[in-house]
């Protein structure tokens, strides 16, 4: 199974379309992940016919509104992903969970939250923003594994990080 995760595309449709390509065409992603600002460009591809979910970001009218989740919860192919655009609005964390995603700070970045394997895509803005350039985020699992990997708009890895996939005889490993 691989996810596609983007965020901070701030309507910018020429980058975000470029990304999503990519990630669809050449790097195989079955469902895509928008992690807010702007939740419009979330559902602009939901309109395009993509398979898409996601959270609001802080400069979009859907964050004050109480009937969209800020943060998620989903299982894809049995790893439970929680997702939010501000780590500041999430909270508990399930323990369930194997994978955290957020976006809102431009900078892309694979580390460990409390343990938990996370990703931040970094943003789609501009080709730079807050000295960052363009990049997007993709999410491989396969075989007991977890690959994370962010992308530049020229189709090259910035960063990788492979993880084992928790189980409960054993912890997450990084």
């Amino acid at each position: 199974m691989i996810l596609g995760v983007l965020s901070d595309t701030h309507r910018n449709h020429v980058l975000m379309q470029q990304a999503v390509d990519l990630m669809v065409e050449r790097l195989g992603a079955v469902h895509l992940i928008h992690l807010g600002d702007d939740w419009e460009d979330k559902e602009y591809l939901d309109q395009l016919g993509y398979s898409v979910s996601g959270v609001p970001g802080l400069w979009c009218p859907a964050y004050m509104d109480n009937s969209v989740p800020r943060v998620r919860l989903d299982d894809f192919n049995g790893i439970s992903v929680a997702y939010v655009h501000d780590m500041q609005a999430l909270g508990t964390v399930p323990s369930s969970t194997a994978l955290l995603l957020s976006g809102h700070t431009h900078r892309p970045c694979i580390d460990l939250w409390q343990g938990i394997p996370h990703m931040n895509p970094g943003h789609l803005k501009y080709g730079k923003d807050r000295g960052q350039e363009a990049t997007f985020g993709l999410i491989r699992q396969e075989a007991g594994t977890m690959s994370l990997d962010i992308y530049g708009l020229d189709g090259h890895a910035r960063q990788s990080r492979l993880f084992t996939l928790q189980t409960e005889e054993q912890g997450t490993e990084g």
